[in-house]
């Protein structure tokens, strides 16, 4: 009679075992799974951040890329105005003015690119459509100025360039 109270102690102390590792197994196992999730919401929270700090950072300079590039210069009678397209995309020239308003010249050349361009043949000129891509020069050079020209305003889609005439 000893021996049945024994072997229900040794089956009821193997199952007890079998339920603590059992129990130790799902502990683990969603220890585990509270652990991905937390690396989970750490990575998705930092690649918001850096998709944020790349974008904030990027949007505002591409914008600010496109950019005319405008140098004016008198020499011995001769105005120079030279325009350089820089950026990522194209910009159209709509006018070019000279300040004080009443300055002109003729007997404008202008060439793009190093070839002649025919569409301004004097200073102010507007009206224009002119398109510059990245990397495009636009040079102008007149021989007759009158009224003394200190500036040369550059109109465009994006805006106004001024350069002082030097």
């Amino acid at each position: 009679m000893t021996s049945k109270p024994l072997t229900r102690a040794v089956v009821r102390m193997k199952a007890m075992r079998a339920k603590q590792a059992n129990a130790k197994v799902l502990s683990r196992r969603g220890e585990f799974n509270i652990l991905w999730a937390i690396v989970a919401v750490v990575g998705i929270a930092l690649g918001l951040f850096l998709i944020f700090y790349v974008f904030h950072g990027a949007m505002p300079s591409l914008g600010a890329s496109n950019t005319l590039t405008v140098t004016a210069e008198e020499l011995g009678g001769v105005l120079v105005v030279n325009m350089k397209a820089m950026g990522v995309s194209a910009i159209t020239v709509e006018a070019i003015n000279l300040v004080p308003s009443g300055s002109s010249a003729s007997s404008c050349t202008a060439y793009l690119n190093g070839n002649t361009y025919s569409g301004i043949t004097s200073l102010p000129a507007s009206g224009l459509s002119i398109t510059l891509n990245p990397g495009d020069t636009l040079s102008i050079t007149c021989t007759s100025i009158t009224g003394s020209p200190t500036e040369v305003e550059v109109m465009t889609t994006s805006g106004t360039n001024v350069a002082p005439i030097s």
